[in-house]
């Protein structure tokens, strides 16, 4: 029998199944690893941008990753909640509901020790997102575009005996931090949290992992990204959080 880690509560965002450079091996892995008793999944999960233009058929990968997915809802009764994003805004149609055991809601509010938590995917908070969406999807086919060159040359750095080097994971953060600033994202974010009772937020979106206070005294909560970053959010049962980093 398969030892599991178990926690309390795991979050893990955008996977961007359909995109190319989606690592779902590596987030296979990962859930497949724990036991929890309630997943979040935090946003662009799948990847509708990416699979309305691509020619890749539905493949093993994605359905290992599914059926990750739904081990989990059946083990122990864990309950799987699916917080729409952008890239997923397909999901908005239908919203609220339940499918297969997992709730698809656009947020969610979570019970931590003595802590409230509301759960959304961020990109209503993004300015150039929410209201020049003609651009993000312009910047997510240069984000790919990057990435396939960073991996054409990493691998001549690792030929050579350099160690690889992330330009599209960099690049990505400099512009997100940009909008950041131009958006007030994370004071955005705060007000929200404040303005919906809560102590803290938890979204993704932004694909970098982060655990700071805000003005106000909120908590931020990032589970990061599975293109690049590999990372999610971990509670255990007293109620702490934590930053998982995928090594393998």
């Amino acid at each position: 029998m398969v030892e599991r880690t178990k926690y309390r509560t795991v979050v893990i965002s955008d996977v961007h199944l359909g995109a190319p450079h989606s690592k779902l091996e590596e987030v296979t892995d990962f859930l497949n690893s724990i036991d929890c008793e309630r997943l979040i999944l935090a946003g662009d999960i799948i990847d509708g941008w990416q699979l309305s233009i691509s020619d890749d058929q539905w493949d093993e990968r994605k359905s290992m990753f599914c059926r990750a997915v739904f081990r989990i809802s059946q083990r122990n009764k864990a309950k799987v909640i699916y917080v729409a994003g952008n890239h997923d805004d397909f999901l908005d149609a239908i919203i609220p509901c339940e499918l297969f055991g997992i709730s698809i809601v656009s947020k969610y509010i979570l019970e931590s020790g003595d802590k409230r938590y509301v759960v959304i995917h961020g990109h209503a908070f993004d300015s150039i997102t929410a209201q020049f969406r003609w651009i993000s999807k312009l910047g997510d086919v240069a984000y790919n575009l990057l990435i396939k060159f960073n991996n054409w040359w990493n691998r001549h750095r690792q030929a050579v005996g350099k160690e690889t080097y992330s330009f599209s994971k960099v690049i990505k953060q400099k512009v997100k931090q940009a909008v950041n600033y131009i958006s007030g994202f994370e004071t955005d974010l705060s007000d929200y949290a404040k303005s919906v009772g809560c102590d803290g937020i938890i979204c993704g979106h932004i694909h970098r992992a982060e655990d700071k206070m805000l003005k106000g005294g909120i908590r931020y909560l990032n589970s990061g990204d599975w293109v690049e970053s590999k990372t999610a959010l971990l509670e255990d049962f007293e109620g702490n959080w934590s930053i998982y980093r995928y090594q393998k």
